[in-house]
């Protein structure tokens, strides 16, 4: 009966993850393709996540919806690690309007995987893993801005993303039977809560005029915690369970497991961008990730047990010892600077539509240090290469009075072979030698009404 109940509290967590999918992934084709550089550009539903503020450049209900795959493929040591693909929708809608006569505009935006509704999975801190991939990518997304442009040259924008925190409890009463595995009767009951997390994002952007613009973008910090309670009470009994001679040991157990399963970094994100004509743009973000704040992961653990040994067998039974969890070690993560540019070509034609050529360039320094002790947490530093195309069709007539647009975008996560030296031959996991390619494809389609 315990394993089945286990089973279900778990599968009522949520994703597990380490961060967002879009860090790492990016969030609508344009942006994908320009490397994500554009918090000082952003125009679309993915301001929601990009910068806030620029939500407040539209000027007609707009609505974008894509899909995007991503396939790991990893290795340690020249073996493949299983880690699993990502892929899914993403979709937003915006709409703006005015306040006491300023411009104003509200965004909802979400990535959603369409393979799973859950996954969690919890490994010693020994285990051999890619600690910035796996179950950290496979979670839904969602959050909702504002934007307002006080003056012509400035927008400013926040709001709030949304998680689920989960606490599990399973409670298993009953009696257990050691001669007679058929007398075993166990009840169990199973809760489970999710609590709402909220974390917050503010941006701003301002025109200097010149075709020149500059962004800011705030992230604030996030942890998920998945918490679950056991409790075993009842007796155990050596003989018939009806008859009263029989041995009888009443006892309780519990155990409280609490996992960090998700940990967003607070970030900080400068952004610039440059029209240098009608057909060219250049973009430029520097981003400063808090790599620093994230805890170990592995889970930790309490129990407690207590039997009451019948005073008739105080000399020939003896209550085992509950062994001490391993302690955790610290991660020691570092802060990171992650640079971002991208490049835009537009080409008119057609009199009103336009074709669009894009590019983008991303430097991520893992922030993953050495691993000389227990921990086994792996990673090498990450060039992504991005590239996209546009198309943009505007008054296309009666059916759609506004701008059509549709956009493609491929990238590929270059991680060199580094190699982490564990110190001792006498590890068990030795020397570790990690590289990788992550190739990802999307596409996104939007409507902007008039």
């Amino acid at each position: 009966m315990r394993a089945p109940a286990l089973t279900l509290a778990l599968s009522l967590v949520p994703f597990a993850a380490r961060a967002n999918p879009v860090d790492m992934y990016g969030m609508g084709s344009r942006a994908s393709a320009l490397g994500g550089a554009v918090t000082a550009d952003v125009g679309d539903t993915s301001a929601v996540y990009y910068n806030p503020a620029g939500l407040a450049r539209l000027r007609g209900l707009r609505i974008d919806l894509g899909y995007f795959h991503a396939a790991p493929m990893l290795s340690l040591n020249g073996a493949d690690t299983g880690v699993s693909s990502s892929h899914g929708l993403v979709a937003g809608i915006a709409a703006p309007g005015r306040v006491f006569g300023l411009p104003f505009a509200f965004g909802l935006a979400l990535h959603l995987p369409d393979d799973r509704v859950s996954q969690v999975r919890a490994f010693p801190q020994t285990q051999p893993r890619w600690e910035l991939y796996g179950v950290r990518l496979q979670r839904i997304y969602v959050a909702a801005m504002l934007a307002i442009s006080p003056v012509r040259w400035l927008r400013l924008g926040g709001g709030v993303a949304f998680m689920a925190s989960t606490r599990g409890a399973v409670d298993l009463s009953g009696v257990i039977s050691i001669t007679n595995g058929a007398e075993t009767n166990l009840s169990h009951a199973v809760d489970a809560d999710l609590t709402a997390i909220r974390y917050a994002q503010l941006g701003a952007q301002a025109d200097l005029g010149r075709g020149v613009s500059v962004g800011f973008t705030w992230r604030d910090s996030f942890n998920l915690d998945l918490t679950i309670d056991l409790a075993l009470r009842g007796r155990i009994v050596a003989g018939p369970v009806s008859n009263p001679n029989s041995i009888n040991v009443l006892g309780t157990y519990a155990l409280a497991s609490r996992t960090l399963t998700a940990y967003q970094p607070q970030q900080w994100v400068l952004g610039a961008s440059w029209e240098i004509n009608p057909r060219w743009r250049v973009l430029l973000d520097v981003t400063w990730v808090r790599w620093s704040g994230y805890e170990n992961p592995t889970s930790s653990l309490q129990t407690s047990l207590d039997l009451r040994i019948p005073t008739e067998l105080t000399g020939l039974l003896r209550v085992p010892a509950i062994p001490a969890s391993a302690p955790r070690e610290a991660m020691r993560f570092h802060d990171t600077v992650v640079p971002r540019v991208g490049a835009e070509l537009t080409i008119p034609w057609g009199g009103r539509h336009a074709a669009q050529v894009r590019a983008g360039y991303v430097y991520d320094p893992s922030p993953v240090p050495e691993q000389p002790g227990v921990t086994s947490f792996f990673d090498s530093d990450r060039h992504t290469v991005s590239a996209g195309f546009g198309l943009t069709l505007r008054r296309l007539g009666a059916v759609v009075p506004g701008t059509v647009r549709i956009d493609l975008h491929a990238a590929v996560q270059l991680l060199p072979r580094r190699e982490f030296n564990r110190g001792t031959p006498t590890d068990p996991t030795g020397d570790v030698v990690a590289s990788g390619v992550v190739p990802s494809l999307g596409a996104t389609t939007s409507v902007e009404f008039d």
